[in-house]
């Protein structure tokens, strides 16, 4: 018991010491600089519509959903399915209903 209580007061008179922190360090000063980029042309984004891109998705779930049922609910039918349906989708827009 007087062992337990020796290094109980020896944790307690080093607990003061570890509280203190050091100083904080002097804030760095601002330098002034100016960062000149180059200008970059962007490609032009294609021209989509709403009406187009519910087309697409449209044909990307109903082939996916067939694809996945024929070939027996696999990752690869769904997957073919899911190019066949935007590849009609995009079809179908553009030939009969698309006002791009």
């Amino acid at each position: 018991m007087p062992r337990l209580l020796l290094l109980l007061a020896c944790l307690a008179f080093g607990l003061p010491a570890a509280a203190q922190t050091a100083p904080a360090p002097p804030a760095p000063t601002p330098r002034a600089a100016t960062i000149t980029l180059p200008r970059v042309e962007l490609p032009a984004m294609p021209d989509i519509s709403a009406g187009h891109a519910a087309a697409l998705g449209a044909g990307l779930f109903a082939g996916a959903l067939a694809g996945s049922a024929m070939i027996n609910g696999g990752f690869l039918g769904a997957a073919i399915g899911a190019i066949a349906g935007v590849t009609v989708g995009n079809w179908a827009w553009k030939e009969h209903g698309g006002e791009d």
